[in-house]
């Protein structure tokens, strides 16, 4: 079994000093086998990573040493590792939003508990997640912006019907969108916002199969996972646009079975296909050109 670990903190971090902490995770990684993605900032950092249960755990107490902090993590098991390589990027900001956040200590967070007691009421809800991943499962009445990406946020919601004066709860999936739209929010008019503490993932941890419905996305090769945090068995990775995917199909160049997302399957007919190798010989009509050379010489 593997460990599966994602957290965020907002505090500052030297700029002088982010190669340092890259190689020194880098390096810790190597030697306990550590799989993931991290990304360092000025404004702090954003991680998900795997391993064994053991070289999971003596991580994260390293990556306690490296920045003199405490995390706050979300954790799951699966059979499947989420990662196949491990590294480390420096952005200017560990979600991408265009602007950077200034570190707050609760800044409107509610508890799973908490939240579940609001929800009761029948508040305004909103999702701050991508069209994509509202599609495999959301909060029963929330709405959302239909957001390709992220960075459409500030736009989106400056546009929206939502009522600025109604208690309005916003989440997403592990917490950290949601860290930078309530300060958008709060600039745009919003006069009371809140935020699901350590998102869906930390939701289901204490309320499966409650006021969220169907599976919850993650940007790994586990796709998605159900309502007990194991990976779903509705979906696998579309191997054109990297987006969940339930369709299966037979590769039209290579005949084996496959599973694409239904948005490839209508955009292109070389994206019928198991891979972008197989999608670029059926495209340039490779697999035609040997059946008539076959054809000619019988």
């Amino acid at each position: 079994m593997f460990l599966n670990i994602s957290f965020y903190k907002f505090f500052h971090l030297q700029k002088s000093q982010l190669k340092k902490y890259k190689e020194k995770l880098l390096t810790s990684a190597k030697s306990l086998e550590i799989k993931g993605l991290f990304i360092l900032s000025t404004e702090g950092l954003n991680a998900s990573f795997c391993g064994p249960v053991e070289s999971v755990k003596s991580f994260k107490e390293i990556c306690q040493k490296i920045f003199n902090q405490e995390f706050f993590y979300k954790d799951s098991l699966s059979k499947i590792k989420a990662f196949k390589r491990f590294s480390v990027k420096i952005k200017k900001e560990i979600i991408s939003l265009g602007q950077t956040y200034k570190t707050q200590q609760k800044n409107g967070h509610l508890s799973p508990q908490e939240w579940e007691l609001k929800l009761q009421k029948k508040a305004q809800i909103l999702d701050v997640r991508n069209n994509y991943e509202i599609r495999l499962g959301h909060f029963e009445t929330a709405s959302h912006l239909n957001m390709e990406n992220f960075q459409e946020f500030p736009q989106k919601i400056e546009k929206s019907f939502l009522n600025k004066e109604k208690e309005t709860l916003i989440y997403c999936t592990g917490g950290i969108r949601c860290e930078k739209a309530i300060e958008v929010m709060k600039n745009k008019g919003f006069k009371k916002v809140y935020q699901l503490e350590g998102g869906i993932l930390n939701y289901l941890k204490y309320f499966p199969h409650s006021h969220f419905k169907k599976d919850c996305f993650i940007f790994d090769h586990r796709v998605a996972l159900d309502q007990n945090l194991k990976v779903s068995r509705n979906y696998s990775l579309c191997p054109h646009c990297g987006q969940a995917g339930d369709l299966k199909i037979k590769c039209q160049h290579c005949s084996a079975p496959c599973v694409i997302c239904s948005f490839c399957e209508k955009k292109f007919s070389h994206y019928k296909t198991c891979s972008k190798n197989c999608a670029y010989h059926f495209k340039k009509g490779h697999l035609s050109k040997k059946k008539n050379k076959i054809s000619a010489l019988t």
